[in-house]
């Protein structure tokens, strides 16, 4: 518990850093695509606003947006034609809903190449939180899960600009961490809680705006 207090109160530092610090504040808008292990694939978009230290490194809070939907549906009927349409009459059986949000500070380190060309590689610390909702039609089953936990993740790409103050990035990405729920249930009187590995690889593209 006390790490955790100790981690919450670095993120609200933090902002309170960034929003007060004087400079060029840096903005960036990215989507693309995760794998985690302990969920099924999905597209995944966020955001970050900071401030440039310097010509080459930046700091920032960010927050991204992964969701991916599963239903399992079955075919009932199928008719040629009804009132010149072809039918199909469908059955949903099992419908899942993930949603993972992290919530991240970020350093990021920029090397240059050769103008417009940069290299770029970067850290973050993460707190993530996920989101999981059944729905068992068959079995009448409807559940809501909730997740929460620390983690990393690592970052390198290429900036290209394309403006004075603006630029495209293309990064890959390995985000780090497992999420944990409590369980009510203990097993010989010890604690037992489930998790989800959401760690895995993912690729990004998106775009840097600088504003002074």
């Amino acid at each position: 518990m006390k790490k955790k207090r100790w981690m919450i109160a670095v993120f609200v530092l933090s902002a309170f850093g960034l929003a007060s610090a004087q400079g060029v504040r840096i903005l960036e808008l990215q989507g693309g695509y995760l794998n985690p292990k302990d969920t099924n694939p999905g597209l995944i978009f966020g955001g970050s606003y900071g401030i440039s230290i310097d010509e080459r490194v930046d700091l920032s809070l960010g927050i991204s947006y992964f969701h991916k939907n599963y239903k399992k549906e079955s075919t009932v009927a199928d008719t040629d034609y009804v009132a010149g349409v072809h039918e199909t009459t469908v059955m949903r059986e099992l419908e899942y809903n993930t949603t993972l949000l992290p919530i991240s500070a970020n350093v990021t380190i920029r090397i240059p190449l050769q103008p417009p060309v940069y290299y770029f590689i970067g850290g973050s610390v993460v707190y993530q939180f996920l989101f999981n909702t059944e729905k068992n039609f068959n079995e009448g089953i409807s559940e809501k899960r909730k997740y929460g936990g620390w983690g990393w993740m690592v970052r390198a790409g290429i900036d290209y600009n394309i403006g004075s103050r603006s630029s495209i990035l293309l990064e890959a990405f390995y985000n780090i961490g497992k999420v944990k729920r409590n369980v009510e249930n203990t097993v010989q009187g010890l604690p037992v809680w489930d998790e989800v590995n959401v760690s895995g690889l993912g690729f990004r593209a998106g775009l840097r705006l600088e504003f002074f």
